[in-house]
């Protein structure tokens, strides 16, 4: 037998059941106008996101990642009730985008929660006259910010930067979950897209010259593969993929400060 799918419920109606005193009731109007949400209009997505916006808190994210992009400015003094209430992490999402920037330069402190100060930092960089604080950026944020707002650094800093994020990965030894952070490599890739990216090709490619080296032609990945395999295997002395790429690295480290870029 042929299954048929039900017609939409009005929408009046489902808009009409946002606000019915009863939860079960609301909370299958709310699931449904989310469901509808990219096909209504400016005026109903509106409503549905002011809504979500007075309830809790997975609620107010679910809106706050949309409001991104669907911004209008009677959204302003809301979410700027709502982060005053919470300090909410996501809150500070759509505040970046499309607050004032002397609101955020105010805030700058408060607002740089979580993982949002590169965002705040690049936001107030639209003035050309800021500089940039790298007192609370790590060399991939920092990175990051230059090159997505087209500020300008040198290739002696640039290669710097990267010495001292080598040494910082040849000294802390193990202290990087690879489970649920990124492999060294996996930033570097991102480090070097950003120097590429910025022109900076040159010293991306000696870079990344002298890292092949230093691992021998090894890669990440086999790395972790024979790591894996030795564990299951319940092998002894096997050596963790991080230790192996610190030890290889370090001892060319001193080849790596001498080498002069421009």
């Amino acid at each position: 037998m042929k299954q048929t799918n039900n017609w939409n419920t009005p929408l009046k109606s489902v808009l009409k059941d946002l606000h019915s005193d009863n939860r079960k009731t609301e909370n299958a109007a709310l699931k449904e106008l989310r469901r509808r949400f990219v096909g209504l209009d400016k005026k109903e997505q509106m409503l549905v996101l002011m809504h979500h916006l007075r309830r809790e808190k997975s609620c107010r994210e679910w809106a706050y990642s949309r409001l991104l992009d669907l911004w209008d400015d009677s959204f302003e003094p809301v979410i700027s009730d709502l982060w005053n209430r919470y300090h909410e992490e996501k809150c500070v999402w759509p505040i970046v985008r499309h607050f004032p920037t002397s609101y955020i330069l105010e805030h700058k402190e408060e607002l740089s929660i979580g993982r949002n100060r590169p965002f705040v930092i690049r936001r107030l960089c639209e003035d050309k006259s800021y500089v940039i604080d790298r007192g609370g950026l790590d060399s991939y944020e920092y990175l990051w910010v230059i090159s997505s707002t087209g500020r300008r650094i040198s290739a002696d800093e640039v290669w710097k930067l990267l010495v001292k994020v080598t040494k910082e990965i040849c000294e802390t030894r193990n202290s990087i979950d690879y489970v649920n952070g990124e492999t060294f490599s996996e930033k570097l890739n991102k480090i070097l897209y950003h120097l590429r990216k910025m022109g900076m090709t040159i010293v991306a490619d000696r870079y990344y010259d002298w890292y092949q080296k230093s691992l021998k032609g090894i890669t990440d990945m086999q790395l972790w593969n024979w790591y894996r395999i030795s564990t299951r295997l319940n092998l002894e002395d096997t050596n963790h993929p991080y230790d192996i790429l610190a030890e290889k690295l370090a001892r060319n480290l001193e080849e790596l400060e001498t080498i002069k870029v421009k």
